[in-house]
């Protein structure tokens, strides 16, 4: 589950606008390599060992933005555990397909429910019957749906796969899953997910530019008087 304070939000606002992160119009396509090959050396399945903890660009990152259901872009070059492919199954053709992220333009979280159960124990110890505690806690399904660069999509379930984003020299992790339950007393609200990945410079940059601006914005709030955050101006 996704849990980002107003602090946490801020401080990415913050980093990515003073970073200044674009990318060049220009810059060259997606580099394709087989995430399947294991690196020279034998280095480990972990993202963060070898050149990519020294801050050395892992060659299957591809720049774009994270979004999530809040409405948060996170800019960055997005990967996955290295020597992985995306497992999706495939929900129309019931089988499981292997996808590297450069090949992806786009994924989309598919809500296929979500609800607020309830949360049931047993009356007494030894006895089947059981009672409802007065609590609840929201529980959501998702799909996934995968749009290549070539146009092809595939729509299906991922058991728990993280995806990447570094910016700044820093690496947030998501995870693309089935299933996601939150705490006692949370709403759907409350529960966060990742609804969008956007692949591509373009995307990359539209995010940068959203985030320089609500830093901007937050940073100017900031020097207000309270009085006039509040519109009370003299």
């Amino acid at each position: 589950m996704l849990r980002l304070g107003p602090v946490v939000v801020l401080a990415v606002l913050v980093a990515v606008s003073s970073a200044g992160l674009r990318c060049p119009a220009a810059e060259p396509d997606i580099q394709f390599v087989d995430p399947e090959e294991v690196p020279a050396g034998g280095e480990s399945a972990n993202p963060f060992t070898g050149k990519a903890a020294s801050g050395s660009r892992r060659r299957d990152a591809v720049p774009g933005y994270v979004e999530l259901s809040s409405g948060l872009k996170v800019p960055g070059r997005i990967y996955t555990t290295r020597a992985k492919r995306l497992k999706i199954y495939n929900l129309d053709r019931k089988i499981y397909e292997y996808v590297p992220v450069p090949t992806c333009r786009r994924i989309e979280a598919v809500v296929e429910w979500a609800r607020m159960d309830k949360q049931w124990r047993f009356k007494e110890a030894g006895s089947p019957e059981k009672v409802y505690t007065g609590k609840s806690y929201p529980v959501r399904m998702l799909a996934w749906r995968l749009t290549l660069l070539n146009g092809h999509e595939i729509q299906g379930h991922i058991l728990g796969q993280p995806l990447y984003v570094e910016h700044n020299q820093k690496r947030e992790r998501f995870i693309l899953h089935k299933r996601d339950k939150g705490a006692l007393g949370e709403t759907l609200d409350d529960l966060l997910y990742l609804r969008r990945v956007e692949f591509g410079p373009k995307a990359y940059n539209q995010a940068v530019d959203e985030l320089a601006e609500k830093a901007s914005k937050a940073a100017c709030d900031e020097s207000k008087p309270a009085g006039e955050l509040n519109g009370d101006t003299p």
